[in-house]
């Protein structure tokens, strides 16, 4: 607005404060005037006001400019040119406080000229008369350290020919980039500092002034010129590669789309934690691989072995396929392990197909690697004989002392735990990683609580809709190799594990070597092969064990003992009353492993009846002896059982099997006549 009414103008500098003193100044000053229209009021031009008034009236419009919504100053978006940097936010900030001040100067240059703006602008930042708005930003725009700098009539006009030819990027102030030019004396001090000893700054420093003739840097350039370099470029050749991908960007692996069996993953870990070998009896850390459903997260196989090799592989295998059933990709590192014709072997046997992980990868298997810390290493630290990396060294160094002094002298250490603690206890863990949750699987809603949780393992297996497990060939399981010990035969019995195993086919191999395959899982049997491979047999665990005695040599000399001492308590008793006396047995007293076998069937008839099932008759011979003396021992007592149960007694005792079982179980402590096979 240009024209003005003496109303408006009263009480502005260098006029009166009353309206009709305006009017009367106006006509001393011959100011030009119109009648505004639709009203009888006399308007005066803004040129002929004086220079105090004027400035009043710009101030006036820049406050009200700046008050409204739609004088608000708008950043144009930034136009990102190529070789351009982005912006910081101090250098936006700055760039906002000078664009304030250009959009003011062309305001008021609507009114009166640009030069005569820019001087108003600058006399009133002098005088502190600006509004709040641009006097917040004076100190901003001009970007310096000292808050006592102005506006200046050149700033001004430099920061509105920025702003013509570059935009609201023109004003943005510039920043001297950081020098990441290498210095003389860079190339020789990282060739002392990327070493995999990994010395440091000072050490490499000293080096580097004691090896190379001067100037040299101080400490601190070298530290600064450090501090520039990304740690991937200031740790190379003090890591190495494998070391060195911690720090490198990575990809995430999906598995929503995986099924159970799809994918396989397994890899080998050295325990932590000492354990006694069976075999020997000596301490040592047992290798124990895993695999592991990536899919569903669940530990499907293990093996226990002295390191890893393709015995531990194949006997995870075995394990797995024969819980989970087959598997379609078996994924695994290089180790010797896993890359042998023998594991190809097995898996195309399978119709698995084995894949292997780039060397120096183990990122890429991180599905395995990661349960080796959340369980394998959690249970190692929760035992005595712990020798991990963090286990305090006067404590390790001194259980095992103790430990070694206790297996010298023949004890076992308190500290060591027995191969059968150590296997139950990694059983426990492993079924509570399957059964707890998983932060890789997906979310839930608690039945008990009503809160989101993420799944188990077993839960994510049971809830995959549409899925079964494809069961493998029986005799392939059988077939996979198990670890095995070369162990020599006497007599039909062969020693592995701290028991004696006894195979009736063993008699034409007596004082010969055999190959023993054992499981830890189950030692009631051991498979015997010769040297070449070929099965035997499976060997019994005291499969030839008999009493010291016969039973009934020693009911015989029991009863015989008891009538002898009845017969005396009855003659002490004449002598004490003076008359006889009788003694007479109220009920028969049936002896302890007649009792023992009664109550050994009462439990299996009672685990019919709780079943609900019907009779099963055991595939195992002694097995099937076994439950057949139960039977007896329980119709003995007559006690109530199953009719096919009943019937399976009395027929069983006229086969075959039967009597051979018993002549060697039962005999009267003499070893059956065995002849030699002709040759």
């Amino acid at each position: 607005m240009n024209w003005y009414t003496a109303k408006e103008l009263a009480g502005l500098p260098g006029l009166p404060g009353t309206e009709r003193n305006v009017r009367e100044h106006a006509k001393r000053h011959g100011w030009e005037g119109q009648q505004r229209l639709g009203s009888k009021a006399v308007e005066y031009a803004f040129a002929v006001l004086p220079t105090e008034t004027q400035n009043a009236l710009l101030l006036a419009q820049a406050d009200s400019a700046t008050s409204t919504p739609t004088s608000t100053v708008i950043p144009q978006a930034e136009e990102t040119r190529p070789g351009q940097q982005q912006l910081t936010d101090a250098q936006r900030q700055v760039m906002t406080a000078r664009v304030a001040f250009v959009r003011e100067v062309e305001r008021m240059a609507k009114m009166v000229s640009q030069q005569r703006a820019i001087e108003t602008l600058v006399e009133h930042a002098k005088a502190g008369d600006l509004t709040p708005y641009l006097n917040e930003r004076v100190v901003l725009a001009n970007d310096r350290k000292t808050e006592t700098r102005t506006l200046s009539e050149r700033t001004l006009k430099r920061w509105i020919s920025d702003f013509k030819k570059h935009g609201e990027r023109g004003l943005a102030p510039k920043r001297r980039a950081a020098d990441m030019s290498m210095p003389v004396w860079a190339g020789d001090f990282l060739k002392r500092y990327q070493k995999p000893q990994k010395p440091s700054v000072e050490a490499a420093f000293q080096m580097l002034k004691e090896q190379t003739p001067p100037p040299h840097p101080s400490i601190h350039q070298v530290r600064r010129w450090l501090a520039k370099l990304s740690p991937e470029a200031r740790e190379r050749g003090r890591l190495g590669s494998h070391e060195l991908k911690a720090l490198q960007p990575f990809k995430r692996r999906k598995t929503d789309d995986l099924w159970p069996n799809d994918v396989w993953v397994a890899d080998g870990h050295t325990f932590d934690a000492e354990v006694i070998n069976p075999l020997t009896g000596q301490a040592f850390r047992p290798e124990i691989t895993m695999i592991i459903d990536w899919g569903t997260r669940r530990i499907v196989g293990f093996a226990l072995n002295l390191a890893e090799s393709t015995l531990a592989t194949l006997d995870a295998l075995r394990d797995a396929v024969s819980r989970v059933g087959m598997f379609n990709l078996f994924y695994v590192d290089n180790g010797s392990g896993f890359d042998n014709a023998t594991v190809y072997e097995v898996v195309d046997r399978l119709g698995g197909t084995i894949t292997h992980s780039l060397p120096y990868n183990s990122q890429a298997r991180g599905v395995i690697e990661r349960p080796h810390k959340s369980i394998l290493v959690r249970l190692a630290k929760t035992m005595d004989s712990y020798i991990g990396t963090d286990m305090d060294k006067e404590a390790a160094t001194k259980a095992h002392k103790l430990s070694r002094r206790d297996i010298k002298n023949g004890l076992k250490p308190v500290s060591i735990p027995t191969f059968q603690e150590f296997f139950d206890r990694l059983n426990d863990a492993l079924d509570a990683y399957n059964h707890r949750s998983h932060k890789g699987l997906p979310k839930v809603r608690d039945l008990d609580t009503g809160k989101l949780r993420h799944q188990s393992p077993m839960e994510a297996w049971k809830n995959a809709e549409g899925f079964e497990a494809l069961t493998a060939p029986s005799d392939v399981v059988t077939s996979l190799m198990r670890p095995q010990e070369v162990r020599k035969t006497n007599r039909g019995e062969v020693r592995i594990n701290s028991g004696i195993y006894f195979l009736d086919a063993l008699r034409d191999f007596h004082g010969e070597e055999i190959r023993v395959a054992w499981d830890y899982r189950d030692t009631g049997s051991v498979g015997v092969y010769t040297l070449e491979g070929e099965h035997i047999g499976d060997a019994l665990l005291d499969g030839n064990a008999t009493p010291a005695m016969p039973a009934t040599m020693i009911q015989r000399a029991a009863e015989k003992r008891e009538k002898g001492q009845l017969s005396r308590l009855a003659q002490k008793a004449k002598t004490i009353t003076g008359q006889d006396v009788e003694i007479r047995s109220i009920t028969p007293a049936a002896s302890y492993s007649d009792e023992k076998q009664a109550a050994a069937g009462r439990a299996y008839a009672k685990q019919l009846a709780d079943q609900g099932t019907r009779f099963q008759i055991p595939q195992n011979k002694v097995e099937r002896y076994r439950l057949w003396q139960k039977i007896d021992a329980q119709l003995q007592q007559k006690e109530d059982m199953p009719e096919q149960a009943r019937q399976w007694h009395e027929s069983y005792q006229h086969h075959n099997d039967f009597r051979a079982i018993a002549k060697v179980m039962d005999a009267d402590g003499l070893q059956p006549v065995r002849n030699r096979r002709a040759v």
